[in-house]
């Protein structure tokens, strides 16, 4: 899905934007995910207790896991009996317990699920980011594009004939920005915001507010999560509402949760600043100003964002046509536990020690 087709409603020059930082519970079935949402309605409830003394709350972001959690990367849980048992749909129950928050409080509301579309492939999950409207339509799907080792679920390009059939093809299709009337929006999650190129894709869509949906530890501890935060922010001229979990319960027959996460939600600025940061690893929130106005002046008046106009696109994009590509359509046919999906990951790094991209460790 890409930009809004509906008449945009004015601009806002400034507004307070929410970074959620809930506790998580993995979800083995329906019930659970239903204890996270009632957490998170929750949350939300109390954000908007108190933030407003800032301004005026147009955004909110959840983060990923908020609704199922990852007990199918911990179970190694196979995909096909994730999609039967927990998954959701959007529509769906409960993308419109959101949807109603949305509504209720007049905001914008970004999110995160592991969600089966049977109309692309019925039996392959995605993990979808999301935006729900203050009239609580769901106004955009991104379909998380490169994923960790640990994940077991499908991305567009794992059924790339099947997407480029079905959804498209184009950069559009994998990084979809959505333009309303508090910025050009758009949702990344956790692996993927590895890579630069995600975030240039992004800004290549006029993306202006990312998303940028939790990190796990050892790297927010590392202080890898707020380095790229603020990287991709100063990168791309963009704000990052980065939005992690705070307490992690494995599943909700748990009693103590770990710090799979640990927190340090923060809100970036286009110039790569902390505007505001949670200092901690518990439940909570984090509340900022979005200065629309200031960042479209920057973009255009600033010396700055030259950078961006001198982009050497036609030298660059040799780096990747000569980097060996990833293999396409890997599910189209089966899934992969995780033992297979590292012996995968071994091939991809065989290939480039022949292309003399990688040296092997014993040279």
């Amino acid at each position: 899905m890409g930009e809004s087709t509906a008449p945009l409603k004015k601009t806002y020059d400034s507004y307070i934007a929410i970074a959620l930082q809930p506790r998580t519970y993995g979800c083995r079935n329906k019930d659970d995910v239903r204890r996270n949402l009632d957490n998170l309605t929750r949350l939300i409830d109390e954000s908007m207790y108190v933030c407003p003394i800032l301004g005026e709350i147009k955004l909110v972001s959840l983060t990923e896991g908020c609704l199922q959690g990852m007990w199918d990367e911990y179970s190694d849980m196979e995909q096909v009996k994730y999609c039967r048992e927990v998954a959701v749909t959007i529509p769906g129950p409960e993308i419109d317990v959101l949807a109603e928050k949305a509504k209720e409080y007049n905001i914008y509301l970004a999110g995160q699920a592991k969600v089966v579309e049977a109309d692309i492939m019925p039996d392959r999950c995605f993990n979808m980011g999301f935006i729900i409207s203050p009239e609580g339509e769901v106004i955009l799907k991104h379909r998380k594009n490169a994923l960790a080792i640990i994940e077991g679920m499908t991305t567009p390009y794992d059924i790339w004939d099947v997407w480029a059939e079905k959804v498209g093809d184009a950069l559009e299709a994998c990084y979809p920005v959505v333009k309303t009337e508090i910025g050009n929006l758009a949702v990344s999650i956790c692996a993927e915001t590895y890579f630069p190129e995600t975030f240039r894709a992004f800004s290549l869509m006029g993306a202006e507010v990312v998303m940028r949906l939790s990190w796990p530890q050892p790297q927010v501890m590392d202080g890898c999560w707020e380095t790229i935060n603020r990287a991709r922010a100063f990168d791309n001229h963009c704000y990052v509402v980065a939005a992690n979990p705070g307490p992690y319960f494995t599943h909700p027959d748990v009693d103590s949760p770990v710090t799979l996460f640990g927190g340090q939600s923060m809100i970036v600025d286009y110039l790569g600043q902390i505007v505001r940061k949670a200092g901690h690893p518990n439940e909570g929130y984090v509340p900022a100003e979005i200065n629309l106005k200031r960042l479209r002046e920057f973009r255009v008046f600033s010396a700055a964002p030259l950078m961006q106009a001198n982009m050497r696109s036609s030298l660059w994009k040799q780096i990747y046509e000569r980097w060996p590509e990833y293999p396409k359509n890997l599910h189209l046919e089966k899934t992969y536990l995780l033992e297979e999906r590292k012996e995968l990951q071994i091939e991809v790094a065989g290939k480039l020690i022949e292309a003399g991209i990688l040296t092997p460790p014993d040279q």
